[in-house]
C-alpha cells in the first residue's frame, strides 16, 4: 500500500513540473504573462526571480523603441510600431498596453497579420476578463521579427495624454530564460483638440 502511494506521489509530481515548465516554455515563445509591460500598477517586466533575469533591465545595446502619432482622435484607430534595432539577438518579443493620465488602461489594441496578438482573457497568462483588449504582444511566429505593427482604437470620449508602455525582450536563442536582455519603452500620444 505504502508503495502504491509513493508511486502515485510521484506520478502526480512529475505532471505537475512537466505542465509548469511546459507553460513557463509556451509563455515564453507564444508570448508572455499578462501585466508585465512595465506600466504603472502592472507587475513590473519579465526582468524577475524566475525569468530574463540575467542582466539589469535597458542594460543591452540594443535600443528597443514605440513609434506612433503624437495626437489621437476619440473613437479612432491609430497605427503604432514596436521594434528593436542594434540587436544581435536571435529572438524577439514584447508585450504593450496604454494608460491615461489617470493610471486608467485604456483604449483597445488589435492585431496587424500573424505576429502579434491581443491577450485573450482567462488563459495561462493570467489576464482578467476586465482587461480584454488592453494588452497585445508577440506570437511564436513573431518571434522572428524584430518589429511588429499593431493598431490601437482611442475610447469614445477620451481626451488627454495617454502612454503607451512596453517591455521587450531580446534572447539568445537557446531556449532558456538566462543571458537575455529585458528592455521597456514609453511613448505618448494626446487627443486632438
Amino acid at each position: 500500500m505504502k508503495f502504491l502511494q509513493l508511486h502515485v506521489l510521484r506520478i502526480v509530481w512529475s505532471v505537475a513540473l512537466c505542465s509548469s515548465l511546459a507553460n513557463t516554455l509556451f509563455a515564453s515563445a507564444s508570448g508572455p504573462l499578462a501585466y508585465y509591460t512595465g506600466a504603472p500598477n502592472d507587475l513590473g517586466t519579465c526582468n524577475t526571480d524566475e525569468c530574463h533575469n540575467s542582466f539589469s533591465i535597458d542594460s543591452g545595446s540594443a535600443i528597443f523603441s514605440i513609434t506612433g502619432p503624437t495626437v489621437y482622435t476619440s473613437g479612432k484607430t491609430v497605427k503604432l510600431t514596436v521594434s528593436f534595432s542594434n540587436s544581435s539577438g536571435k529572438r524577439h518579443g514584447f508585450e504593450m498596453t496604454a494608460l491615461d493620465a489617470d493610471g486608467n488602461r485604456v483604449g483597445t489594441f488589435n492585431k496587424i497579420g500573424n505576429t502579434t496578438e491581443v491577450i485573450p482573457p482567462n488563459d495561462h497568462r493570467g489576464l482578467d476578463q476586465a482587461d480584454k483588449g488592453k494588452y497585445i504582444e508577440h506570437t511564436f511566429k513573431g518571434i522572428k521579427k524584430k518589429t511588429w505593427k499593431l493598431k490601437w482604437k482611442a475610447p469614445d470620449n477620451t481626451t488627454g495624454t495617454v502612454t503607451f508602455y512596453a517591455a521587450g525582450c531580446e534572447a539568445n536563442g537557446d531556449g532558456v530564460a538566462t543571458d537575455d536582455y529585458i528592455y521597456t519603452a514609453t511613448t505618448e500620444t494626446t487627443s486632438t483638440p
